[in-house]
C-alpha cells in the first residue's frame, strides 16, 4: 500500500490573517483519483463544495466520485493518504467516509441552529481534536452545519 504524506505536497496559505489555514491542490481531488485517509492520520479534511462542506476523517475515502465537484480543500491537523489497492481496502474507505456523512447529516438535522452550531464544533473537537478544531473558520464550521456563518468565535475555557 502507498502512502502519501500531505507534507510532500505543495501548500499554500489560503487566508494570511488564519494561522494554520492552508490548502492542498484542490486539482488531486477533482481528478478522480481514489485515495483514502490513514487510520492513523489524527487530522481531517473539509472539503468545501458549491452549496456545503464535507469532511473526511481517519479511514475515509476521498477524490474519486466524492470530491470531483471540491472548490477548495481545508486540512485540519496532519492527514496522510494511501492508494487503496484491494476491493476489501476500498470498501472500507467508502464505509468511513459513508460513517462521516451520516454523523454531518445527524447533526444537520438538529432542528436548533445554535444548538446544531455546537454539536458541530464539538464532533470537530473530537475528529481532529480540541486546539485543531479551534483552528478551523467559522465558515466552515458553518457549512458542514447548514448553517450562515455568523462571526462568532469559541470561548476560552
Amino acid at each position: 500500500m502507498q502512502v502519501l504524506s500531505l507534507s510532500s505536497l505543495q501548500m499554500k496559505p489560503a487566508e494570511q490573517e488564519n494561522e494554520g489555514v492552508s490548502s492542498v491542490p484542490v486539482s488531486l481531488f477533482q481528478s478522480g483519483q481514489f485515495l483514502s485517509i490513514t487510520e492513523d492520520s489524527p487530522g481531517g479534511l473539509i472539503l468545501l463544495k458549491d452549496f456545503y462542506a464535507d469532511f473526511a476523517g481517519s479511514g475515509a475515502a476521498v477524490g474519486g466520485t466524492f470530491d470531483i465537484q471540491c472548490q477548495f480543500v481545508y486540512v485540519a491537523g496532519v492527514v496522510r493518504f494511501n492508494v487503496p489497492e484491494t476491493y476489501e481496502e476500498r470498501q472500507t474507505a467508502f464505509k468511513n467516509r459513508i460513517n462521516y456523512i451520516k454523523k454531518l447529516e445527524q447533526i444537520a438535522l438538529e432542528p436548533s441552529s445554535p444548538h446544531r452550531s455546537r454539536l458541530m464544533k464539538l464532533q470537530l473537537a473530537e475528529w481532529v481534536g480540541i486546539e485543531e478544531a479551534k483552528k478551523i473558520p467559522t465558515e466552515l464550521i458553518a457549512k458542514l452545519a447548514g448553517l450562515h456563518p455568523v462571526q462568532k468565535r469559541w470561548r476560552s475555557q
